[in-house]
């Protein structure tokens, strides 16, 4: 996604006359829903999942909004936040081969998720009052300052099993980007753990989300 990023450095810059005005800055959103059932053979119970929340950002002109600037291709990204990012979780018990998601078992869960841009380039932070990390962990591939990750463990209950983030709780650092080279993409994984009195298992999805013009 950020492969032009070096060319562009390279590249003879515009020059942008005396009077060019800051470039104006667009605003971009792109929410997700996604949601899976995880079926497990060693627990012999279901569990629903779904996950939501929105990227958003905002990109500009890199050379500038003026008439001397042809190049509508390179574009500098900022502003880069994720938005009100939720996991779900609600345990189905397993019917024949499937699950019946008419009832509920008593569950406890652990709720992870982890977000980069995809080629671990950027830093992120965190928000000021948020529960989040940007440690290094092996649970992403991404070393320190370049995922922000957090942890809940939820219930033991019968009702779905939340973990809220109200608000942007990660940002990423700005970076320039061609619109032709795919703007800037990021990765989100999901990870969610049940637990009985017994045992536990888990499974783990990873979401890829785009920010372009």
């Amino acid at each position: 996604m950020l492969g032009l990023v070096a060319a562009l450095a390279a590249a003879t810059m515009p020059i942008a006359p005396a009077d060019a005005k800051p470039a104006k800055k667009h605003k971009v959103s792109r929410p997700y829903t996604k949601n899976w059932v995880f079926r497990s053979t060693k627990l012999k119970r279901c569990v629903f999942i779904e996950v939501r929340g929105e990227m958003t950002g905002s990109w500009s002109y890199l050379y500038g909004d003026s008439e001397l600037n042809s190049d509508h291709d390179s574009l500098e990204w900022s502003n880069m936040r994720l938005k009100d990012p939720s996991i779900s979780a609600t345990g189905w018990p397993i019917l024949g081969a499937g699950c019946d998601s008419t009832k509920r078992w008593k569950m406890q869960a652990d709720l992870s998720q982890g977000w980069y841009q995809s080629g671990c380039d950027l830093d992120v932070s965190v928000s000021v009052g948020f529960p989040w990390s940007v440690s290094a962990t092996p649970s992403y591939a991404c070393g320190d300052n370049k995922v922000g990750h957090r942890t809940s463990t939820e219930g033991p209950a019968k009702k779905t099993l939340n973990q809220f983030n109200t608000g942007y709780p990660i940002s990423f650092e700005s970076v320039a980007a061609s619109v032709r080279g795919g703007g800037v993409g990021f990765k989100g994984v999901i990870t969610v753990r049940a637990h009985t009195k017994r045992s536990s298992d888990a499974v783990r999805h990873t979401l890829n989300l785009t920010l372009n013009k």
